[in-house]
């Protein structure tokens, strides 16, 4: 079968060409283990419609940008942005990276993604970056914050499932899709790893009705499943064919949600682990909440190589 590094080098020794660099396999396979392959061009598809869900109380948006048109209204529409790299065509379809978005779930937006949607895709990878329901003054009481995670969770699992339907627009290997998520983000591509189909996350539906949201790596940094305000364990399936999980998170402490290294994602290890499943974590001290997974970040060598086990880069 024909490699991932393969359809990379091949891109890469166009470029090379192009600036007068050299031709040889080795230089090439430096360049991409140091993230410096960049396709030139990219298709984009902007301001792709997934899904569509009520406003609760008219309460609700999908993303800072859009939230003084939404506020008020009866039903949000879900909004993605989509890249496509020349390397990725209906022949051979490249793994796909779901980016998405922090901020506590009150703010932000898929436009915060886009330095990091667009490093990967220039790195050979259909890349996406969504927006997803918001609630305002989701830390009143635990019963709103729960709500918020599990309808944001349930945007990023149908998100999930459109881009499998579409996958012959995009050009996507379905069976590689991997999600990396910072903050409340980081806390949806956890949720996501644990909570692909089978399972059904209470309070979510499919768009998509046959079609699975598994996923086959997570990436999350900032966030745990252990929460003092969201109580996970009545609502998560924990089980060994959930997707592999890479967990970048600040030690001993997180400035910013108060989250412990032993208090909070040691215990989400814990359950990942007991599962068969695997959570490998990273301790960031340097960090007081988030570190950045851009490929020009220098977590982008640990990030690389997760990538590259879990979905199996080696062989396409």
């Amino acid at each position: 079968m024909r490699s991932y590094l393969s359809v990379l080098v091949l891109s890469m020794l166009g470029l090379l060409a192009s600036c007068g660099g050299g031709g040889q396999s080795s230089q090439v396979f430096e360049l991409f283990q140091g993230a410096v392959y960049q396709a030139t061009e990219l298709h984009q598809y902007g301001e792709v419609t997934y899904s569509h869900r009520p406003n609760r109380n008219g309460e609700q948006y999908t993303s800072d940008a859009r939230k003084s048109q939404e506020l008020g209204t009866g039903q949000l529409t879900l909004l993605m942005d989509v890249w496509v790299p020349p390397n990725a065509t209906s022949t051979t379809p490249m793994p796909l990276v779901i980016f998405v978005h922090g901020g506590g779930y009150t703010q932000g937006g898929k436009d915060d993604e886009v330095d990091k949607a667009t490093g990967y895709a220039r790195a050979g990878f259909v890349t996406a970056s969504i927006n997803y329901r918001l609630t305002p003054d989701n830390t009143d009481s635990a019963e709103l914050r729960t709500m918020a995670i599990v309808q944001a969770s349930d945007d990023l699992l149908n998100a999930v499932r459109f881009l499998k339907v579409n996958a012959g627009t995009y050009h996507i290997d379905t069976s590689r899709i991997a999600i990396v998520g910072s903050s409340a983000g980081g806390g949806l591509a956890l949720v996501a790893a644990i909570e692909g189909d089978p399972d059904v996350l209470a309070g979510t539906s499919s768009d998509y009705p046959g079609i699975s949201s598994h996923i086959a790596a997570s990436v999350s940094t900032g966030a745990t499943l252990i929460d003092d305000q969201f109580d996970s364990d009545p609502l998560l399936h924990y089980d060994r064919n959930d997707a592999p999980v890479l967990l970048f998170h600040t030690t001993p402490q997180d400035q910013t949600t108060g989250a412990t290294w032993d208090g909070n994602v040691v215990p989400t290890k814990q359950r990942i682990d007991a599962s068969g499943n695997s959570c490998t974590t990273i301790p960031t001290p340097d960090a007081p909440h988030t570190v950045p997974l851009g490929i020009d970040s220098k977590w982008w060598p640990t990030v690389r190589d997760f990538l590259w086990d879990q979905l199996s880069l080696s062989v396409i």
